[in-house]
Formats: structure tokens, sequence, C-alpha cells
């Protein structure tokens, strides 16, 4: 009992210590402590030549990330539509397999094209010019 009632006298009278503290400085000297420590908190570190977030960029993203987390809670709640989540796990699986075969007939092509080349001595720019031509003609152009 004798610790919380001193607990509370010292609490109590540092908050009446801090009023009075308060109510001897000016205005300012308010302001110039106020813009120091919104000075100090703009400014970035810089440490082994990177740039660190400043003090206040760290509070602002740390509020947003807590923001991100609820709203991805919220989102974990709602029930799932199976039926869209399969549809969609099937779509993402089908552009996967065009994909690879896209890349496969690439490289074959890529291959075959130096193997048939490299019979005759042909330079790589010259190469690169029947490649570009043979993917022209199929109507891709830029793909290699």
């Amino acid at each position: 009992m004798t610790m919380e009632l001193n607990a509370e006298i010292n609490r109590t009278f540092g908050e009446e210590m801090a009023k009075l503290f308060a109510a001897t400085i000016s205005e300012d000297e308010l302001m110039k402590k106020a813009n120091s420590i919104w000075f100090d908190m703009n400014q970035p570190e810089y440490r082994y030549n990177e740039r660190k977030d400043t003090e206040i960029e760290r509070y602002i993203k740390n509020q947003i990330l807590e923001r991100l987390h609820e709203k991805i809670k919220e989102i974990l709640k709602e029930p799932i539509n199976e039926e869209l989540l399969e549809k969609r796990a099937r779509e993402m699986l089908e552009d996967a397999r065009k994909v690879a075969e896209e890349a496969i007939v690439k490289d074959m092509a890529r291959h075959m094209t130096n193997n048939a080349l490299s019979v005759y001595n042909v330079r790589d720019d010259i190469v690169n010019e029947v490649l570009k031509r043979l993917s022209v003609m199929k109507g891709n152009p830029g793909i290699y």
C-alpha cells in the first residue's frame, strides 16, 4: 500500500512540476524547440553510404502497415468462393503452360539455328538476324 501511495505522490508531483516548468517557457522557446524536433524528425540517417528513412517516414510506414494488416485480416475473414478460386487457379496454370511452351520453342529455335549455321562458321550477328526474321515471319516481332 505504501509503494502505491508513493507512486501516486510521485506521479502527481511530477505532473505538477512539469506544468510549472512549462509555464516558465516562453512561446519563442517552445516554437524553437518544436521546429528543432520537427527538423530532427525529417533528417535521414546515413550509414555505410546508405540512406535510412527519417523518423517521420518510419512512423508513416508503420501506420500504413498497421492499416494494411487490419485490411488483410478483414479480407481473410470473408468466405471464399471455392468455384471462383478453382477457376482462377486453372487460369493461372494454363497461363504458366503457355509461357513455358513459348520459352521452350524459343530456346529450341535458337539452338537449332545456331547448330545449323555453326556448320558454316556464321557469326553471332548473322544468327541473330536469322532468328529475328524467323520471328517476324511467324508474326512475333521482338521476341528474339
